[in-house]
């Protein structure tokens, strides 16, 4: 087939090539395609090569693959379509020629779409081409004669033959045999004929004819194509008059059908009846006729749903409409013999079935959402119902937008904007490619299959469930072969994991089944089976359980049931149970807790009640008594044990005193009212339909964004504040910090509140990867939420609206609402898209964090008379009130959540200690919003006509659509009107600052066509006095008013901050003798609004403050008070302005306007009375500008202020007369200046405050000194703060004694500030021309303080000096214990920032500066430049030197340091008659002392020098051979050295470069080259003799190369000469290479043998080194050493770790009394009968560690009581045990196992008060326990030899009773050997001679006794003999006898930390043996190792990439473990 196809390609493309009559459709086919493949090819060439993984390879070959054998196949489809088109058109007939015409064009465009998939993937071939080529060529042509028949009617055989040449389109129409022969006879002709340059010379003047006759008929083509166009126009213009008197005869019938309507229905009617009459056989040929005619609509294609061709843009193509005039089906002919009547039946029964057809439901495809498991179905359901319709292609992109959605429609969404046919295909090639592809099919299936939450135990339709999606599974898997990973065990066993338990037994057991018959794990297909065949059991409606306890279920009618409860943040109130029915209304959806109806009646009726009904009086349920109930209620009033609609209330009065009392400390627009009432938010429990905005979130922090914790998420847009649980804000490593909250909600006002504030955190949501970063958080016990309003898949599912959104809700989750959003975290509460229903309906809205649905209620259900209560709140006029008639139950208070977080003292310390902060200031740059806020004025600033300047709101968004806030301003405005009648004076001066606002027309009214505009606002205002102008008010507009949670503020940009210093203007106020203040009048107000931002300005005022009529709605013109724009604006226009002047004004009056205005207030200072008045006029025209008006001139010149109109002047100045020296008292920006005599001083009024820290606070505070003129006394303030603050004294608590008197003092010394004086200017009036400046810093600290002042000295041209207080600063210091150096340095970094500034801020050119500290020790950090210091050092060196040298810092003595006075404090009378104000008197002087003095080196003792390890390191260049100890592998070594021959040649030109792999002979040539030079290294002695001699002639037996005759090759490598010369072998083996046995690369090449023989032995290892050429001298030796240290030979069979075995430990050697040590272990278990049950009993153990005596007790069971009762039993016959020791081993099974668990679970105490020691062996170290071990065997032995004896099973005391037999018998066993055999040696040494002190066989008492010490009163001596000769017997038989070991003689290397190990284990192979690693080790009293802690972990990752499983620390002993890899 392959053979045929190619040779059809070129059969085709030479017949597109020779064809002059077909020359127009094939070139334009070929051209435009071969064009486009070229552009192609040249666009990838300029590309970069996109390199793929191994994965992604394999994909895409795929996918090729996939792409390549769909085009073959529609190719071969199209062939067989134009194979029938060509047999049509050669016997037409209209509709089957049309239905094979549109098979062909459908068919070529299926093989277009192919290709241009295939296109997206790879670049096709030269064949593929072609066929894509013929392909549209002869496809056109097809339609073409069709066309042209349907036309003209013509003999379509005449046509074709004439228009298309069949016979060479081979390919085509053509057979396959014919074309077989045709090809091989022409082959073998043409092959004995000519020769190979023949035929080369045939083709090229045959392809250069063919390229001639296709120029020569391109014109003649073209011409014809003008004249078809011409017929197809005039062609459609008579089907337009066609079709236009069709209409006008389609309206006559019309009217005639309306007067022949009646006869119409009439016939109608008999044409039902004789249908409904007549039998269907005679009607036969008239059904079989119109059975034809509907088969052949039905089968008519249509031919618009296929696409145009897009490989031949140049052709015109056939329109779709031209077919749509072929006609569709043949008339319906009735016979000759049809009556009338029966053409009427016939009609009928057409219109019948046409009708019934009708009444179907039209087929609709669903929304496609991006789910890739829905895609494929979709896909088919849209293309049958809307692709394959005749309808244009723009009608089809309307449908793909209307049924797509989510991320599907956002993938293709800018597809929709083209409509074109391109743009439809590109859609749908983008969801292909996303969602249709297999790998994303694949991947989805598994997601989802390992995101299914486990199936409940009893939860069989969730079991069916799994199993119908199961069974999808495996239908894709038929498509999809990435999901044949299913048939995987691992796999499975993951699927597993959702069922329930008693599912996967088993399954199980189906496995074992299906192994043992087939040999092999099941496949997905069997799992599947087995899954559908259990659902089907489990889900069957009679037998199942779950049916039959559903019919019992039945028996009781459910009743709808509950209960509202009131929830909010502070409120600790408890829910009610939920009661299904009141027993008091007898109505539902009510408890009688909640019974409007009950708490109606008096509380005598209510318990009336509750008696006669029975009820309980503790919860109100039938049934019991109070004094039994175990669920009594809580009362929320008093919260007593008891409902609280059975409440009394008996102390009614009192408590309405205590209200009264509280009522006037509330606010007067509040009240306070002890009633019941209901609170914002309802949670209702009466049923699941009820959702919220609850997500399930992933939370976590930035500083360990891996750790997430799974919570839910409230997201909640009534609070302004973010919470957290306090238990999961611990698991979080989060940065945490304790405050106080002050909480208001609906039961609480002003509540404080402990809490954390939690920041770093961020959530994701539950299917999302994008991370939201929260803001401040803060903990709460208890977050109010319901989880029964958490939405689920089942909740979408119930709504038809939100079905489709059930696979992207998360299903419920056992986890806690831990979290609380507010929003002040917008993003997360961002819908970002919402899908909604019919009213009344609930809504989905999808966020960042995922989907949620909230509401569900039926407004339909009447719910009672449900009544929520709340303990106490705040009721407040609401506005806008809500209407009785929307909530009829229901009163809804909207109280929004407010915190407000509480200063402590650790905040006021932190203020005053911000210096010693380690964060860095961050330097002011410009945000996003401030360049955005910074666009918008630079786009919308203009100059009005009426000379104002105008700006722009600036709003965050574009013109924001806000909700109309008129009810707020009404209510505001009725608030503000009652303190207006209240206060005559605040109403007059209120009313006249409006209307003088509405003269000026600052503002407006608002026409009345303009009042009902859709974007307005309108903004409250109240009043507000001057504190230091009385009398003068300013209205200010409440912009932060919220409305709905949204204020004009919010959507407001602050703007940059535009607004000099203030420090900067002062510091330049100070510079000249002649000082002028300024303002700027109503500066604000100057600056316009644009027009359509003015609606947001409105405001309500009554016309002429006429309160009696209605408020006029006005808007403001200007930018307002309040408004957090305004501040930027202004600042902004007022640059703007001085802008505006540069050209026509002084540079120095635009500077300023520019740099000396504070906001509104000006401050400059000249030289000389003319330069300031020309300054201040021109500024005053400069403002004019903009209509800025300079006002309130002051100034110490009285020739400035005559300059000026007095209207300018201050008041105050209009009426003085400074020449006189009237003293005249200014405020320079807060700064009280006095005029006439020119200083700056303090008036400080002393009010009467409280002596408390927050008197003490208050009084500090106010003293304003920017400039810290007065810091000295200062300090001592803060000093007595922070005192108070260290105490944590309250905020009102009164001072200690301590604190009142120094408080006291500082108090009277503050009144005599009012002496402080100094002066404005720097210099005196009279001082000359400056010759430089000098800024002098001095800087200084102490235990109490540290400060900084800073001096400008001033050098005239005559020599004199001047020097002034500048700016001083001065701090605390720190609470913590901080050193003086430490302090010293920071007071110099304060110093050098107060340089920064000041550069910045005087404007002085060329000064000089220097720095003075009385600190060497901080001179000689700063000189320092070789220690390395502590980070707090290190950093503020670094900030010192970044601004200054270190020749720039001198030392002063501390008596000459002012700064010592800023460091300790000063009172007012020192600090004047200081040198604080002057400065030091060397200042004064001409010369300025050097300061220097030698610093000498830093102690290397010093606390803040850092100790560093420096290593020195001698780096020298390594050799090549050197360089070969890098490489771990000799292939890398071999490549490496590979490339860098290659290079070498490379650079000296012998070969050109290249990219390409390393080849064979290369790699040869690199081997030779590295053996080479590693024996030019070793053996150079003999190599050099072998070149001068060409053999060793030595005799030297020594040489290791003597005995195998070496010789050098022609490469000069040293070989072996040997014997085997004449030996058919290889050179090499003959000759092997000669390698040393220590070098590094001997070592590479035994690796590269050992890995290459998989680890073998070394007989293995050395036949292939030798069989490779390699002699090693001592290879064996070499060999096994490399073996020896292989850790995967050591893996596979290293022995496990021996140590020498220990000595015995003491307690086996003591001579103690018996049982003193014991070792502990059980036995068992035997079975026994009591009565009919039979029953397990064991046995316990406990041997003598140092007698070997045994004791056997009995157990019933293993639980930890029976061992505690047997141990007592055995410490009362035995006496107390000192330690008791047993093992853990791993070895123990079945009740050992058991009883292991029950001694780790018994009470460690209760060993402890019967004085014993529990000791446990670590696990898997039996040999540990041999004492007892060894025992229990012969205890068993002798066991089943008694029980053998008994014939039944024996009772209990019967088991004890052998049991003590057995102890017996093995107490009398011999524990030595010796003398056994000898019958005259001693009697044998037993425990029981110890424990019975008696013999089996009487013996003479021993030693010189008399016949009376065998009575009773002397038996002790005979007692205390027996005892005396056991011990010494012991000592010498039986304790020597333990001397030898037995195993385990010699000392072996210790384990060590960090050795790596693989843990033996005899249940699993060796290669499964676990990985661990050595983290401690335990050493024995000898020293030796024989225990060891280690560590396990587990690499198996979850899907989020995180361990399953935690490292685990295991105790072994080392003969359980094989060393690896040692760790030295």
């Amino acid at each position: 087939m392959a053979d045929q196809e190619d040779c059809d390609i070129d059969a085709v493309e030479l017949q597109l090539q020779v064809s002059p009559e077909d020359e127009n459709c094939e070139t334009s086919a070929q051209e435009p395609s071969t064009n486009e493949a070229a552009k192609e090819e040249s666009l990838r060439k300029s590309q970069r090569v996109r390199k793929f993984t191994e994965k992604g390879q394999a994909l895409h070959d795929e996918k090729v693959n996939k792409f390549q054998t769909h085009f073959k196949a529609c190719y071969d489809e199209w062939k067989s379509a134009a194979k029938q088109a060509k047999k049509a058109l050669e016997n037409p007939v209209s509709v089957t020629l049309h239905d094979h015409i549109a098979h062909v064009q459908y068919a070529s465009s299926e093989v277009k779409q192919t290709y241009d998939k295939l296109r997206s993937y790879v670049t096709p071939d030269g064949d593929t081409r072609r066929r894509v080529d013929t392909c549209d060529a002869v496809s056109q042509k097809l339609i073409k004669l069709a066309e042209d028949w349907l036309v003209e009617s013509g003999s379509v055989k005449d046509v074709a033959k004439g228009s298309l040449r069949w016979s060479e389109a081979g390919s085509v129409f053509i057979s396959a045999a014919s074309q077989k022969s045709k090809s091989a006879g022409s082959t073998y002709s043409s092959s004995s004929r000519l020769s190979v340059k023949k035929q080369e010379a045939a083709a090229e003047l045959a392809a250069t004819e063919a390229a001639l006759k296709v120029m020569e008929e391109m014109d003649r083509e073209r011409n014809e194509l003008e004249n078809l166009e011409a017929e197809n126009r005039q062609r459609l213009a008579i089907q337009e008059a066609e079709n236009a008197e069709k209409l006008k005869a389609l309206e006559q019938k019309r009217r005639e059908l309306e007067r022949l309507e009646t006869v119409k229905k009439m016939n109608a009617a008999k044409a039902r009846l004789k249908v409904y009459e007549e039998e269907i056989n005679s009607d036969e040929e008239i059904s079989d006729l119109l059975h034809d005619n509907v088969k052949q609509r039905k089968a008519a294609p249509k031919p618009g749903s296929l696409p145009e061709p897009l490989l031949t843009p140049s052709k015109p193509t056939v329109k779709l409409h031209q077919f749509s005039a072929l006609p569709q089906t043949t008339r319906c002919q009735l016979p000759n013999n049809a009556t009338q009547e029966d053409s009427t039946t016939a009609l009928a029964r057409a219109l019948a079935e046409s009708i019934n057809i009708s009444r179907l439901p039209v087929p609709e495809p669903a929304v496609f959402n991006g789910d890739p498991l829905k895609y494929k179905d979709w896909k088919m359901s849209f293309q049958t119902l809307i692709d394959r319709k005749n309808i244009p292609v723009n009608e089809k992109i309307y449908y793909l937008r209307k049924y797509v959605g989510g991320p599907a429609r956002r993938a293709v969404e800018s597809y929709f904007l083209l409509g074109t046919d391109e743009a439809y295909y590109a859609a749908w090639d983008t969801l292909e490619e996303r969602y249709g592809g297999s790998f994303v099919i694949a991947k989805a299936f598994r997601d989802k299959l390992n995101s299914w939450p486990k199936i409940g135990t009893k939860d069989s339709s969730e079991l069916r469930e799994f199993s119908d999606f199961l069974r999808g599974c495996e239908a894709a898997m038929l498509q999809i072969k990435n999901l044949d990973v299913l048939n995987d065990c691992s796999e499975n066993q993951k699927i597993l994991s959702k069922l329930p338990d008693w599912l996967t037994a088993r399954w199980n057991r189906k496995v074992i089944e299906i192994e043992e018959q087939h040999g092999s794990f099941p496949t997905f297909s069997n799992f599947v089976d087995f899954i559908t065949r259990e659902a089907k059991i489990a889900c069957n409606p009679v037998t199942s359980l779950h049916a039959l306890k559903g019919s019992d279920l039945e028996k009781v009618k459910p009743t709808k049931t509950r209960s509202i409860g009131t929830k909010v943040l502070a409120s600790a109130a408890e829910e009610k149970p939920n009661i299904q029915k009141c027993v008091f209304c007898d109505r539902l959806y009510h408890s009688i807790h909640t019974c409007r109806q009950f708490m109606d009646k008096s509380i005598m009726e209510r318990v009336k009640f509750v008696q006669t009904k029975g009820l309980c009086f503790g919860c109100l349920n039938p049934g019991h008594h109070s004094k039994k109930c175990g669920k009594r209620s809580v009362c929320d009033t008093c919260k007593g044990k008891h409902p609280t609609c059975l409440h009394e209330e008996r102390d009614k009065q009192i408590r309405k005193n205590k209200e009264g009392i509280k009522d006037t400390k509330e606010n007067k627009q509040s009240k306070e009212i002890p009633c019941e009432t209901i609170s914002h938010r309802v949670v209702q429990n009466n049923s699941s339909n009820l959702t919220s905005t609850i997500s399930p979130v992933w939370l976590s922090t930035t500083n360990n964004p891996e750790h997430e914790i799974l919570v839910y998420a409230l997201l909640d847009s009534q609070s302004d504040t973010t919470f957290i649980l306090q238990e999961k804000a611990d698991g979080l490593d989060a940065d945490k910090k304790h405050v106080q909250l002050k909480l208001s909600t609906l039961s609480t006002r002003d509540s404080v509140i402990q809490s954390e504030r939690l920041s770093g955190l961020q959530v994701r949501g539950f299917y999302s990867s994008k991370r939201i970063l929260l803001p401040v958080t803060y903990t709460r016990e208890f977050i109010p939420a319901n989880l029964n309003h958490i939405s689920t898949p089942k909740t979408a599912r119930a709504w038809p609206h939100l079905e489709h959104l059930a696979e992207e809700i998360a299903p419920p989750i056992e986890c806690d609402v831990g979290l609380l959003i507010g929003y002040n975290c917008s993003q997360a509460l961002l819908p970002r898209e919402v899908v909604s229903g019919k009213d009344n309906e609930p809504f989905a809205q999808r966020t960042d964090l995922g989907w949620t649905i909230v509401g569900g209620a039926d407004p339909c259900v009447d719910y009672g008379d449900a009544m929520g209560s709340s303990h106490r709140i705040i009721v407040k006029e609401v506005t806008p009130k809500l209407s009785s008639d929307q909530l009829p139950n229901e009163v809804h208070y909207i109280c929004r959540t407010q915190v407000k977080e509480i200063i402590t003292p650790p905040d006021v310390i932190k203020v005053l200690e911000s210096d010693f902060s380690e964060r860095k200031v961050k330097e002011s740059h410009f945000s996003q919003e401030d360049l955005r806020f910074l666009s918008i004025m630079e786009e919308g600033v203009r100059i009005t006509a009426d000379g104002h300047c105008e700006l722009p709101l600036p709003f965050k968004e574009d013109r924001p659509c806000l909700a109309n806030n008129k009810s707020c301003a009404e209510h505001r405005l009725q608030c503000l009107k009652k303190r207006l009648e209240r206060d005559k004076q605040y109403c007059n001066d209120y009313t006249t600052f409006m209307n003088e606002t509405i003269e000026r027309g600052d503002a407006k009214r608002v026409p009345l066509e303009e009042l009902d505009k859709s974007s307005t606002w309108y903004l409250p205002h109240h009043g507000v006095y001057h504190p230091q102008k009385p009398g003068k008010i300013r209205v200010v507009f409440d912009c932060s008013a919220k409305f709905k949670g949204v204020s004009l503020n919010d959507h407001l940009l602050t703007g940059p901050e535009l607004t000099n210093t203030l420090i900067g203007v002062l510091c330049r106020f100070r510079k000249g003798p002649v000082a002028v203040m300024c303002d700027i009048e109503r500066m604000f107000h100057q600056f316009r609004v644009r027009d359509e931002d003015q609606d947001y300005l409105r405001f309500l005022w009554w016309d002429n403050g006429d309160f009696h009529l209605s408020p006029s709605v006005y808007r403001m013109r200007v930018h307002l008070f309040g408004a957090a724009s305004s501040p930027a604006c202004a600042n902004f226009g007022l640059k703007y302005i001085a802008a505006q002047g540069r050209g026509q004004f002084s540079e120095a009056t635009i500077r300023f306007i520019e740099r000396n205005f504070y906001v509104d207030d000006g401050l400059i200072s000249f030289h000389s009375e003319e330069e300031a008045i020309r300054l201040v006029h021109e500024a005053k025209k400069l403002c004019s500008i903009g209509k800025l008006r300079l006002h309130k001139f002051v100034s110490n010149s009285p020739q400035v202020l005559e300059s000026l109109p007095k209207e300018d002047c201050v008041e105050t100045v209009r009426n003085q007369d400074l020449a006189l020296g009237e003293q005249l008292i200014e405020r320079a920006l807060g700064v009280k200046w006095s005029v006439a005599s020119d200083h700056f001083q303090f008036r400080v009024v002393v009010s009467e405050r409280p002596f408390s820290r927050r008197g003490v606070l208050s009084t500090v505070a106010s003293i304003y000194d920017p400039l810290g003129f007065v810091a000295p006394f200062v300090l001592l303030g803060k000093q007595i703060l922070q005192q108070m603050c260290r105490d944590k004294s309250d905020w009102d608590t009164p001072l200690s004694n301590e604190h009142q008197s120094r408080w006291e003092s500082w108090l009277t010394d503050l009144k005599d500030l009012a002496h402080v004086k100094i002066d404005r200017c720097y210099l005196p009036a009279d001082f000359q021309e400056v010759q430089r400046y000098e800024l002098h810093h001095f800087s200084d600290a102490s235990v109490a303080g540290y400060g900084v002042c800073t001096y400008l000295r001033a050098v005239s041209r005559s020599g004199r000096i001047h020097c002034s207080l500048v700016i001083a600063k001065s701090r605390v210091a720190p609470t913590k214990v901080t050193t003086v150096p430490r302090l010293e340095l920071s007071a110099a970094v304060v110093a050098v920032r107060i340089s920064d500034m000041l550069k910045g801020e005087l404007e002085l050119e060329n000064v000089q500066e220097f720095f003075w500290t009385d600190s060497q020790v901080v001179l000689g950090y700063i000189n320092n430049e070789a220690r390395r210091f502590h980070v707090f050092v290190a950093n503020r060196i670094q900030r010192i030197k970044e601004s200054t040298k270190p020749t720039q810092w001198k030392y002063v003595a501390s008596e000459d340091n002012p700064a010592d006075h800023a460091s300790r404090g000063l009172k007012s009378k020192e600090l004047i008659a200081s040198n604080w104000f002057s400065g030091p008197s060397f200042l004064w002087e001409d010369s300025l002392p050097t300061g220097e003095i030698k610093v000498g080196d830093l102690d290397t003792d010093d606390p803040e020098v850092r100790k560093v390890l420096v290593h020195h390191t001698l780096t020298t260049e390594n050799s090549l051979a050197e360089r070969f100890s890098k490489f771990s592998s000799w292939t890398k070594l071999v490549k490496a050295i590979a490339r860098l021959i290659r290079f070498v040649k490379e650079l000296k030109g012998s070969i050109k470069r290249t990219n390409k792999a390393t080849s064979l002979e290369e790699r040869q040539e690199a081997e030779h080259v590295v053996i080479a030079i590693e024996q030019g290294l070793v053996f150079s002695k003999e190599i050099k003799e072998l070149h001068s001699k060409k053999e060793l002639i030595t005799k030297d037996r020594a040489s290791r190369l003597y005995r195998l005759n070496p010789f050098l090759d022609h490469k000069g490598i040293l070989r072996v000469g040997g014997r085997l010369e004449h030996a058919t072998l290889h050179p090499n083996v003959k000759h092997p290479f000669i390698l040393p046995k220590t070098s590094h690369i001997t070592k590479l090449l035994i690796d590269h043998y050992h890995q290459k023989v998989k680890h073998q032995g070394r007989g293995m290892t050395t036949n292939e080194l030798r069989s490779n050429g390699i002699w090693i001298l001592g290879c064996s030796q070499a060999v096994s050493s490399f073996i020896y240290n292989c850790v995967k030979c050591r893996k596979f069979r290293r022995q496990t770790e021996e140590q020498k075995m220990a000595n015995l430990p003491s307690e086996r050697m003591e001579t103690t009394p018996p049982f003193t040590y014991c070792g502990m272990d059980c036995f068992g278990p035997f079975y026994i009968k009591e009565g009919r049950r039979e029953l397990k009993r064991y046995g316990l153990l406990f041997t003598c560690l140092c007698s070997r005596a045994v004791h056997i007790e009995l157990l019933d069971d293993l639980s930890t009581d029976a061992f505690l009762n047997s141990l007592r039993a055995f410490i009362a016959l035995r006496g107390n045990v000192r330690q008791l020791q047993s093992d853990q081993g791993t070895n123990f099974v079945g009740a050992r196992r058991e009883f292991l668990e029950a001694v780790k679970e018994m009470d460690q105490e209760c060993l402890k008060q019967l004085g014993c020691e529990f000791v446990m062996n670590p696990p898997s170290a039996s040999h540990m326990g041999g004492a007892w071990e060894r025992q229990i065997r012969t205890i068993r032995s002798v066991l089943n030899s008694i029980l053998d004896q008994s014939s039944r099973t024996l009772d209990s005391s019967s088991l004890r009773t052998y049991l003590y037999e057995v102890m017996a018998i093995v107490n009398s066993r011999p524990i030595t050997t010796q003398l056994l055999n000898d019958p005259t040696g001693p009697q044998p040494l037993t425990p029981n001679l110890l424990l019975t002190m008696k013999s089996s066989i009487i013996l003479p008492p021993p030693g010189d006794f008399v016949k009376e010490d065998l009575y009773l009163r002397k038996r002790w001596r005979r007692v205390q003999y027996l005892a005396n000769e056991f011990w010494q017997r012991w000592k010498k038989e039986y304790l020597l006898s333990l001397q030898q070991r037995q195993k385990w003689h010699k000392t072996n290397r210790n384990a060590k930390v960090n050795d790596i190990v693989i843990i033996q284990d005899d249940t699993t192979q060796r290669n499964d043996w676990k990985l661990a690693k050595v983290t401690a080790v335990y050493p024995s009293q000898d020293g030796c190792i024989r225990k060891v802690q280690l560590l396990i972990s587990d690499s198996t990752l979850d899907n989020h990439g995180r361990k399953l499983c935690k490292p685990v620390h295991l105790v072994r002993p080392i003969h359980k473990t094989v060393t690896l890899l040692e760790a030295d």
